[in-house]
C-alpha cells in the first residue's frame, strides 16, 4: 500500500465509494467533489500495488474559507488551530487492514508540519457507525460533543485528538 496525492484518476472511484457509504457521509457528485478538493489542505489516497484505490482522506485547516460548513463551524466555536477530517472513505474490502491507520498517520504528520494543535472529526451516531467510533477511540481521539442535524434524521459525535509537540533531541 502507498499513500499518494489525490488526482483526477481517483475521482470516479471516490464517488462510487461515497455513494456506497452515503448513509454516513454527505452526498457527493463530481462538481461537489471538485469544490471540496479545491478547499482541501490535505487530500490523499491509499492505493494498492496496481494503483487501485483503497481509501481516501480529505481534510481542512480550521481557518479554511468554508463559511457554510455546519460541522466545521461547530468545531470552530469550541477550538482553534486544528485540522478537520471532512471525509474518510475506505473500501469495504479493506476494512480492518490498516488503510485508515495509514491515512491517519500520514494526516497527523501533515498536521504537525502545519503547526496544528489537534485533529478533529465527527462520526455519525444516527445512523450509528460503531466501527468508526471504536477506531477513533483506539486512535487517541476523545469525544468532545454531540449534535443532531436540523432534519432530525441524523446526529453526530465530535472527536478531537490533541497533537502533542514532538520531543526534540
Amino acid at each position: 500500500m502507498r499513500i499518494v496525492d489525490f488526482s483526477s484518476e481517483h475521482s470516479d472511484a471516490v464517488l462510487l465509494l461515497n455513494a456506497r457509504f452515503v448513509h454516513w457521509l454527505s452526498p457527493l457528485d463530481a462538481a461537489a467533489l471538485a469544490d471540496v478538493l479545491d478547499k482541501a489542505d490535505y487530500a490523499r489516497c491509499a492505493v494498492d500495488e496496481s494503483g487501485a484505490l483503497l481509501g481516501t482522506l480529505i481534510a481542512y485547516r480550521s481557518d479554511v474559507d468554508y463559511p457554510d460548513h455546519w460541522n466545521l463551524e461547530w468545531l470552530r466555536g469550541r477550538m482553534c488551530n486544528f485540522v478537520y477530517i471532512d471525509r474518510i472513505i475506505i473500501s469495504e474490502t479493506t476494512h480492518g487492514r490498516g488503510v485508515a491507520r495509514a491515512l491517519y498517520a500520514d494526516l497527523e504528520r501533515f498536521a504537525r508540519s502545519q503547526g496544528a494543535d489537534a485533529l478533529t472529526c465527527e462520526v455519525n451516531t444516527r445512523p450509528d457507525n460503531p466501527r468508526s467510533h471504536a477506531f477513533h477511540l483506539r486512535s487517541g481521539f476523545l469525544a468532545i460533543g454531540d449534535r443532531a442535524y436540523p432534519d432530525g434524521r441524523s446526529a453526530v459525535r465530535y472527536y478531537a485528538k490533541t497533537l502533542q509537540p514532538r520531543a526534540t533531541p
